[in-house]
Order: C-alpha cells, then structure tokens, then sequence
C-alpha cells in the first residue's frame, strides 16, 4: 500500500513502514521524458559517469533497484532543466489577442506587451519573487516558450 502526504510517501509491506528519501526530494524541475532521455543518452552517460556509475551498475541498478534508477533519471531531469535555464535569457508567450516577449537577466524580467487588437504596446520590468530559474521554469510550465530574443530585442 502507498499513502502519498504531498511530500512524504511511505511505502508499508511485510509489516514493516519504510522511509524512502527517494519519495522526500521533490525535484526542482519537471522530470524529463523517456524520448527526451534517450536524445540525450551521451550527456546523460557523462552523468552516470560523474556521479561514479559505470554501464555495468547502471544495467543493474535499472533492474533490481527501479527507485533509485527513478531517482538518478529525476536528479539527470533537474540538471537537464538548470542548465537550459541558466543559459536562456529570453520567453515569449503568445495569445490571440496579447504577446508577452521577457528579457529574463539576473536580477529582473523585463517585458513587452503587445495588445494585438490596438497595437499598443507597454514595456514594465520587475525583480523576481523567486530564484530566476525557478521563477522562468514555471513561466515555461504555464506557456512561454524559449525565444532567442529577436522579437524582444525589435521591440525594444
């Protein structure tokens, strides 16, 4: 029987309640997918081989220990994500009636909204609530998309 308590998941069988730290790291980011992974099977060889994991122990690990193979996949996602969110600097989103084009720099976002239906455009810029990557990462998750900033960088 699994009992999920949003960060905690107990696992109880034979008696006994085992704690899994696997199940009390929530990941950073949003875990990567099976056809994103095989993409980027050399980087995440590299992985293994930092974290000391040879193609041997990893074989083995995917077949007698799944939750830690889970684990290693969903640490890979996190460093996967930190990395293209480190080097990104800009986001678009673009509805059917406004565009949002961000300049994500360091400290602050920087943004341009289009209203499509008058033309209007409105610049405004605000410093992060949260960590910059965190904080563009759940931009992503709610529709921006990557942008290599020439739409920004016209409208500026």
């Amino acid at each position: 029987m699994i009992i999920n308590f949003d960060t905690i998941t107990l696992i109880i069988s034979n008696k006994k309640m085992i704690l899994l730290d696997y199940y009390l790291r929530r990941m950073k980011y949003e875990r990567i997918s099976i056809d994103e992974l095989e993409k980027l099977e050399k980087e995440f060889i590299d992985f293994l081989v930092v974290n000391g994991i040879s193609a041997t122990d990893w074989v083995s690990i995917k077949e007698n220990e799944p939750l830690t193979a889970d684990k290693i996949i969903n640490q890979f996602s996190d460093v996967v994500w930190e990395s293209i969110l480190r080097s990104t600097k800009y986001l678009n989103k673009i509805e059917n009636k406004i565009s949002y084009f961000f300049e994500c720099n360091s400290e602050e976002i920087n943004l341009i909204i289009i209203n499509k239906s008058t033309n209007k455009q409105k610049k405004t810029s605000k410093k992060y609530n949260k960590i910059r990557e965190i904080e563009m990462f759940e931009m992503i998750m709610s529709g921006c998309v990557i942008s290599d900033g020439e739409n920004y960088n016209k409208l500026k």
